[in-house]
């Protein structure tokens, strides 16, 4: 088995706006190895399968295959990724998708419009 680097970030948001956004705010931080992008819930699965990651910057609302379609089927005891590494970053977060959430292993949430300030102090608890 090849070694990987704990500090490498997937950041899944159908805006590459904010991709590019809070790729910045990773990058200033300088904890992560390589930052990688996806901009739909299928891009995020491959990536999810071939690579392994520390963070996973995830956004609910996803084209092919939303946020929690990806967290259900790709992180099973067969992946190596982790649910207590997913950071779930949505701007709308129902409680109720929030409950099952928790309840599948996912701790950490944020609600956009997130400030750099406010990624930070999360990604920094999660990754330290």
């Amino acid at each position: 088995m090849t070694n990987f680097n704990k500090t490498d970030v997937l950041i899944v948001d159908d805006d590459k706006n904010i991709c590019e956004i809070f790729k910045e705010y990773c990058e200033s931080t300088k904890k992560f190895n390589k930052i990688i992008t996806a901009n739909d819930g299928s891009v995020a699965t491959l990536k999810l399968q071939n690579q392994i990651f520390g963070l996973i910057i995830l956004d609910m609302t996803l084209p092919k295959k939303n946020g929690f379609e990806v967290i259900l089927r790709e992180f099973t005891e067969h992946n190596k990724n982790k649910k207590q590494n997913i950071l779930v970053i949505s701007g709308t977060l129902d409680p109720n998708v929030v409950t099952k959430l928790i309840q599948s292993g996912v701790k950490h949430f944020l609600v956009k419009p997130v400030d750099e300030k406010t990624f930070l102090d999360k990604v920094n608890k999660m990754v330290p």
